[in-house]
Formats: structure tokens, sequence, C-alpha cells
């Protein structure tokens, strides 16, 4: 039996008219994780929206070992001289985040009684552990100034590891473009949205927003995006190439019989371990590691195709093949897999 996970995404929303930069734009296509999670057996459920007390959560929290009360920081406080005394000076409620990364120790509650956005954040996602999940997945664009580092600091004070508690700022695209004067590939600047699309197509944009680690800057060549032989267009091309012998193998009959390839092999092999390809992109928040064996299949497909000359191939691992790509591509990245006409 396969166990199932039960994970909370957050994932702020920006809607479609108010997308101001390529930034965002690769932001928003994100949501493919959510096609790669509940393929791989991961509940997402949105917990619910009742914001816990501060205070009580803070009062469950003094005696914890992270937890102190202090005139300030224990970092400026060991920069004292000796001989200065705080004894009566009013105190405030610090978490020691400096012990997991953070420059210094945050405060979670002030000497005015005044409760600091981190105790607050961190008491809701406590509290969305408690309710039975086992991952929180925090996702914002590349023009967030947010406190990722205190407020995953903080976590892994309350005993969350990384693995359970994960922040990422998606990092932006960089658009290149050939430039024929020269003969070389220039950086440009930022393209409108609309102008974007329209350069090198929805498919293209969303693939290679997905083909580079989240947490890297994704490079994006609009001369050759999009465009006969870039690497979508060899894994939408190889989906087509499967439907045209498909439908040719129903119309012929007698096909020969002859031994699998040793191409044909390695083919069978790369579908074979697609599943575990899908739990590690999961399980490590990277569609690029689905969108690289993607490739792989593909440029395997063709040269097998290639070899196959007029001898009709293999139905089964045709089917297969295509079968993989249409779902990979269409039921998880949201890209199109043309077929031919009837």
């Amino acid at each position: 039996m396969i166990e199932s996970h039960q994970t909370h995404l957050d994932s702020p929303k920006i809607p479609a008219d108010q997308l101001n930069s390529s930034a965002e734009v690769r932001f928003i296509y994100t949501d493919t994780l959510k096609n790669l999670f509940q393929k791989n057996n991961h509940i997402l459920i949105a917990p619910s929206q009742q914001t816990p007390n501060p205070e009580t959560f803070l009062n469950t929290l003094k005696a914890h070992p992270k937890i102190y009360q202090a005139s300030m920081s224990r970092q400026i406080a060991a920069d004292l001289p000796a001989n200065i005394e705080l004894k009566d000076e009013p105190k405030d409620w610090f978490i020691k985040t400096a012990d997991f990364g953070d420059d210094y120790d945050r405060v979670l509650q002030h000497r005015d009684g005044e409760y600091t956005q981190l105790l607050e954040d961190i008491a809701r996602y406590h509290e969305i552990f408690q309710q039975g999940y086992d991952k929180i997945i925090l996702l914002r664009p590349p023009t967030y100034t947010g406190y990722d580092i205190q407020l995953t600091a903080a976590m892994q004070c309350l005993g969350y590891t990384k693995e359970q508690f994960q922040f990422i700022i998606v990092q932006p695209i960089k658009l290149y473009a050939f430039h024929k004067a020269n003969q070389k590939i220039h950086p440009i600047p930022d393209l409108a949205t609309e102008e974007l699309i329209s350069a090198i197509g929805m498919d293209a944009l969303r693939w290679y927003s997905l083909c580079t680690p989240l947490t890297s800057i994704a490079p994006i060549n609009i001369s050759t995006a999009g465009q006969a032989n870039d690497s979508l267009h060899r894994v939408q091309s190889a989906h087509y190439r499967c439907c045209q012998l498909l439908q040719q193998a129903k119309q012929e009959t007698g096909t020969e019989v002859r031994p699998p390839l040793p191409i044909a092999e390695k083919l069978d092999s790369l579908l074979q371990v697609v599943p575990k390809i899908l739990e590690q992109s999961a399980d490590e928040i990277a569609p690029h590691l689905l969108t690289q064996h993607l490739e792989a299949i593909s440029e395997t497909c063709h040269q097998w195709l290639d070899s196959l000359s007029l001898t009709p191939p293999d139905s089964t691992l045709l089917l297969t093949t295509k079968q993989t790509i249409f779902d990979l591509l269409v039921n998880i990245l949201d890209i199109t897999a043309p077929e031919p006409s009837n």
C-alpha cells in the first residue's frame, strides 16, 4: 500500500490581468506542482482558516528551550561590556532563530505587549501541522521582499525540518535573443507579458519556466524558444510521430515481428523509471527533473523511429511512449501534445 502525504501548498494568487513582469509569469506556472503532487499520492487539502490566538500560542512556548525573555537579543548582549547591568529594563520575548541561519534572534512579543508577525505566522503554520499535514510549502514570487530565512529558522526552532517546512522564492526569467549583427546571443530587457507570450507562445513559456530549478533563474532565448528543433518541439514532435505510426499500424495487416532494437530497449527503460522520476520531482519540488526526463525520452524515441526504416515498429512500445509523453506534457505540465488529424 502506497503511503499518502498530506501537503499544504501556500501560494499567493496573482490574477492574470495583474502580471507585471516575466518574473511573475514564471511564478504562476508553479500550479504544475499541484498536478505533480496529486500524481504522487500527495493529498492537497486547504486547512481551516481559523487564526490561532497569539497569546495562547506564546504561553505554550514560554518554557521552550528556544524561547527566552530578555531586554535585548543574546547577540547584542554578548557585545556589551561585562560591567553593564540591565536588570530593570523592560523585556521582549525572543526566539533563537540565529541557531538556524538567521543573523540574530527575532522578537515574538515586544515589551509593550504587541505580538509580531513572526509569532502569528509560526502559530498558524504550527496549527496546520497539528491538523495532520506532513509538509508545508510556501511559494513566493521573486518580487517578494519577505523574511523567508527568519520564518524558516523559527519553524526549525519549533522542531520542524527543512523537509517538512519549505520556503521557496521562485527566481525570475532572464530573457536572451540572437543579435544578427554580431551573431551572438545577448541578454535583453524584460518584455511586457503579452509581448512575451506573443513572441514564443504559452507552451514554450511554460516549458522553459519549468526546465530550470525553481530556485534558479530561468534563461529563455526568445529567438529559438518555441521554434522547430528546440527542446519542446522535439518532445511534441516525438508524440506526433508516435501518433502517426499508430494510425498507420491500424491500417496495416500482417506486420512483421522483429526482435527489439537496442535503442528500443533503452527507450523502454526510460519509460519504466517515469514513476520514480515523478516521485523525485514531487519530493524535491523539482519539476525540471520531469522536463529533463521528457527530453531524454523524446530524443531516444526519435533515434528509435529513425532506425525503423520501413519495418513496422512495436505497437506496444509506440503506444506506451505516446501515452507517457501525453500524460507528462498535458496532465502534469499543462502543455499541448499535437496529434495528426485523421
